[in-house]
C-alpha cells in the first residue's frame, strides 16, 4: 500500500457548494456542499478513477507537483491524498481463446473488466480478501453503533424511565381523577334531584287515617 498525492483545481463558494476537477485526470471530478465534504468526495472519486484505470490495464498518470501547477483566476489548489496498492504494471500473458472467453463473461457477469477479474481472482488465490469486504465489514459496525445510538437516545426521550413518559403517567393521573370528580359530581346532583322529589310529593292518605 502506498499513498498519491494529486492536486486539484476547486471553484465554487459556500452559498454554490464546491466543485474540484484534476489536471492529472481531466475526467474525474467532485462535488460538496462544504469543503469538507469536496474533500471526501474528491479522495472517493481519484481513488474510483485510479481503481477503474487498474483495471482495465492502463497505468496511472504520475502526480504533477503543486508548485508545478498553474491556477486560473478563481480556481483554488488543493492536495488529495489517497491510499492505494501498487501501481499497475503492465503484463503479456497467454491464455487458451476458450478460457479467455470464460474468463470474459464471469467478469462481465460481476460488472468487472478482465484485468480487475484476473487481479481479484489472484488476490483470492493468495488468501487475501476481497476488495471491499473491510470496508463493508466497518461500514456495517458503523451502521450498527449508529443504529444502537439512535435506539438509546429514543428510550431515553420516550422509554418507560423518560421524562416523557412521566409527564405523560401524570397527565393521565391528572385526567383520570378529573374524569373521576366528574363523575362524583353527577352522581351527587342525581341523588339530590332524587331526594328533592320525594320531599315534593303529597302525602299518601292512608298514611294520614
Amino acid at each position: 500500500m502506498s499513498t498519491l498525492v494529486f492536486v486539484a483545481g476547486v471553484t465554487g463558494d459556500h452559498a454554490a457548494g464546491y466543485r474540484a476537477t484534476f489536471p492529472d485526470l481531466r475526467d474525474c471530478q467532485a462535488e460538496g456542499r462544504d469543503l469538507a465534504e469536496l474533500l471526501a468526495n474528491a479522495r472517493q472519486a481519484l481513488s474510483g478513477r485510479l481503481q477503474a484505470l487498474a483495471d482495465a490495464g492502463e497505468t496511472w498518470p504520475a502526480p504533477t507537483p503543486v508548485e508545478s501547477v498553474v491556477a486560473e483566476p478563481g480556481v483554488i489548489t488543493i492536495l488529495v491524498d489517497v491510499v492505494v496498492d501498487d501501481p499497475p504494471v503492465r503484463v503479456n500473458i497467454s491464455l487458451g481463446e476458450r478460457l479467455v472467453q470464460r474468463l470474459d463473461a464471469a467478469a462481465e457477469a460481476r460488472g468487472m473488466t478482465r484485468s480487475g477479474f484476473i487481479a481479484q481472482s489472484v488476490r483470492m488465490s493468495l488468501g487475501e480478501r476481497p476488495r471491499g469486504g473491510a470496508d463493508f465489514d466497518a461500514a456495517s459496525r458503523r451502521l450498527q453503533e449508529e443504529l444502537s445510538s439512535l435506539g438509546r437516545r429514543i428510550n431515553d426521550s420516550i422509554g418507560p424511565d423518560s421524562a416523557f413518559s412521566r409527564r405523560m403517567a401524570e397527565l393521565d393521573d391528572r385526567v383520570f381523577d378529573g374524569v373521576r370528580r366528574a363523575a362524583d359530581s353527577v352522581s351527587a346532583a342525581m341523588s339530590r334531584r332524587r331526594e328533592a322529589g320525594k320531599s315534593a310529593e303529597p302525602p299518601d292518605p292512608s298514611d294520614l287515617a
